[in-house]
């Protein structure tokens, strides 16, 4: 790359001084991991000394932590550039490019001097890579046991839950996850999916279970327009219960307003066919179509956090009317960027109506009503991020954890359908990326 283009790139830095800049030590940075200024000038100290590997490392490290902030990207780029590597300088260029906070002159200005100064290397149009994962929860209320202990029979005719209910459990989730695919063009790729999840219980074998899941999915880029087409199948296998299939297929469209607002809707249709066996109650009755439809508006506050408000409308039509329901929900989400991964907090407020009264098993009286509110804290991050001593073991940043939390209250005009339960959850995943091999 010619003198030119660091000339052009130097420009565009207004972030970085060429004033004297004070020597900074590694201590400082873990101390102030977020300082914008402070790591830029980090990164800038270090390549002067010619280490341009953690220079790498700190630019990419900010980057995530500023997502919208090109001109880190920029520098980035400038760095790799000079590291001469073909596959890692593409990748960065694809991304500086369908970045919406990239402006036009930017993308032109990077596009003219690559052109001109560098033969791009030819990426590699399939990917592919698996992740291992691990995680345990503990349930308060497995079987959502309802508040009163006990469960409607017939109209005002009450008993308790048998002996096999449980309430507090604890469950682990074993699973793998093949992700394959290719990049059509710089604005659309094609995305496989085949996994399985394995999952056993403390107490409850009737909980257990192996989950085949399926998808295909397409990911295409037209303006501002982010648009992804997608089906599935998931054919579950239940211990001590009637097995099920469920496939569907859905869309889903996020539009770029301006650099602090975008609008997300989706539409999506599933069905569920229950199968019976022998010595297992028949739920044929229960077989549903489901048609979901969400409208959702994010606002990002800063580069840290960010605020969603979701309207969701579903509609679920089973062979058996008393089974039918409406279900009418609005969502409220915070997302705040932190040092060791992204905090999430959400509330969900819905209200599902029936359309026939759950004679005669349940109620010959009165139409079932249900209003729930779930509370959401998630956090989720590199573990390197949340420990780092881990650096030692996860050299590649490859491992990612996530700790969930929810808290569901579901109010119901009919008593015995009254339930509070809570979860808690610890999951680990290991990325293993297979890229390597189409290169």
């Amino acid at each position: 790359m010619t003198k030119n283009l660091f000339k052009n790139l130097t420009i565009i830095f207004f972030l970085i001084s060429s004033s004297a800049i004070a020597e900074i030590s590694y201590r400082e940075i873990l101390d102030n991991p977020t300082d914008l200024e402070l790591n830029l000038n980090y990164a800038k100290q270090q390549e002067k000394t010619g280490n341009l590997k953690l220079t790498i490392s700190t630019l990419e490290r900010m980057s995530m932590l500023y997502p919208s902030n090109i001109e880190i990207k920029l520098y980035l780029l400038s760095i790799v550039v000079k590291m001469d590597s073909p596959a890692k300088l593409t990748l960065l260029v694809q991304s500086i490019l369908s970045d919406p906070n990239t402006t036009q002159d930017t993308k032109k200005l990077v596009v003219e001097l690559l052109d001109k100064e560098q033969k791009l290397a030819e990426p590699s149009k399939w990917f592919a890579y698996l992740d291992l994962s691990y995680g345990h929860t503990e349930n308060s209320n497995f079987d959502s046991v309802s508040v009163s202990k006990r469960r409607l029979v017939t109209d005002n005719k009450l008993t308790f839950f048998t002996p096999s209910t449980v309430e507090y459990d604890k469950s682990f989730k074993r699973s793998g996850a093949l992700t394959f695919g290719k990049n059509i063009n710089d604005t659309s790729s094609i995305f496989f999916n085949l996994g399985l999840d394995v999952n056993t219980m403390n107490k409850k074998q009737a909980g257990e279970s192996d989950i085949l899941n399926t998808s295909v999915s397409y990911f295409k880029i037209i303006g501002n327009h982010y648009l992804t087409p997608y089906m599935y199948y998931t054919k579950p296998n239940y211990r001590q219960a009637a097995d099920v299939n469920m496939k569907g297929l859905g869309f889903n469209n996020t539009y770029i307003l301006n650099e602090k607002n975008n609008i997300n809707y989706t539409a999506g249709y599933a069905n569920t066919e229950y199968h019976t066996r022998v010595g297992f109650l028949t739920k044929n009755l229960e077989n549903n179509d489901i048609y979901s439809f969400g409208l959702k508006f994010n606002h990002n506050f800063s580069n840290k956090n960010k605020i969603g408000v979701k309207l969701l409308h579903n509609i679920t039509s089973s062979i058996q009317d008393h089974y039918s329901n409406d279900t009418n929900g609005l969502d409220f989400s915070y997302a705040h960027l932190l040092p060791f991964g992204t905090l999430k907090l959400s509330t969900r407020l819905t209200e599902k109506k029936f359309r026939a009264k759950q004679s005669p098993s349940v109620s010959t009286i009165l139409l079932r009503k249900d209003q729930g509110i779930l509370n959401n804290i998630s956090l989720k991050g590199q573990l390197n991020q949340l420990i780092p001593y881990a650096k030692s073991i996860n050299k590649k940043n490859n491992i990612f954890y996530s700790i969930n939390f929810t808290d569901s209250h579901v109010h119901s005009n009919i008593i015995t359908h009254k339930v509070k339960k809570q979860s808690l959850t610890f999951e680990l995943t290991k990325r293993l990326d297979f890229n390597g091999l189409f290169n």
